[in-house]
Order: C-alpha cells, then sequence, then structure tokens
C-alpha cells in the first residue's frame, strides 16, 4: 500500500522543522510540529487503508481508528500518541496550563513522533 505523497511530504516536512526547531530553542513549536507530522502520517495511513479518517488531533483515537481496521499496534505507541496529543494542547493554546519546554521535551517529541511515524511506515509495507 502506498501512502498518499502529500500526506508524507508534509508529515516529512513537520518532523524537519521540529528537529531545525530544537536547534533554535522554539522547543514548544517543535512539540507541536512533531505531532503534526506523526498526525499526517496516521492520517494519510487511513486515507489508504480505509479512504477516509477521523476528524481528530487525538493521535490514540487515531490509533485506535488503525486497530479496527485489524491490524495490530503496538501497546507504547498509545503511550506516545497520549503524549503528543497532551503537548499539542498546551503547545498550541498558550496559557491553558503553565508548561516550560525545555530541550528534553522537544527531544522526546520528536522521538514519539518518529516511533509512531516507523510504525505507519512498516504497516503500510505490510502486505495483510
Amino acid at each position: 500500500m502506498n501512502l498518499p505523497s502529500e500526506w508524507v511530504e508534509k508529515g516529512d516536512a513537520f518532523l524537519r522543522d521540529a528537529e531545525n526547531h530544537i536547534r533554535d530553542g522554539l522547543y514548544w513549536l517543535s512539540c507541536f510540529e512533531a505531532q503534526q507530522a506523526a498526525e499526517l502520517y496516521l492520517k494519510g495511513f487511513l486515507l489508504a487503508k480505509a479512504g477516509t479518517y477521523p476528524f481528530t488531533h487525538d493521535l490514540a483515537e487515531l490509533l485506535r481508528t488503525i486497530k479496527s481496521l485489524g491490524i495490530d499496534v503496538p501497546v507504547e505507541l498509545y503511550v506516545y500518541a497520549d503524549a503528543l496529543s497532551g503537548e499539542y494542547t498546551l503547545s498550541r493554546y498558550p496559557g491553558r496550563k503553565p508548561r516550560v519546554y525545555n530541550g528534553d521535551t522537544a527531544i522526546r517529541c520528536v522521538e514519539y513522533a518518529r516511533r509512531i511515524i516507523e510504525f505507519i511506515r512498516s504497516a503500510s509495507k505490510d502486505p495483510g
């Protein structure tokens, strides 16, 4: 199964930007972009596999939808998804909760997104 190229290109661009913003010290933006990268890959996968996707930013919900298609989703991905979804909300809406972003947080966000993206790339190659 081929992932939709526009979705992959945008996801890859967000992931590159997330990495660059760590170097720039824009940690909140890095977390936002990491979540966006993972979201684009998850929705692109669902679009390719099912022709549609839920209209949500909740990565765990997107993973549950993938699981409902009979695809085994590793449990740790739900942990990464929940963390990224929370960071997305906090970084997008300043003042909701006090949050201090730092390099460790941003690196973790990017790593979580990478793991979700690796899973999607692998699942899209699976003949099932």
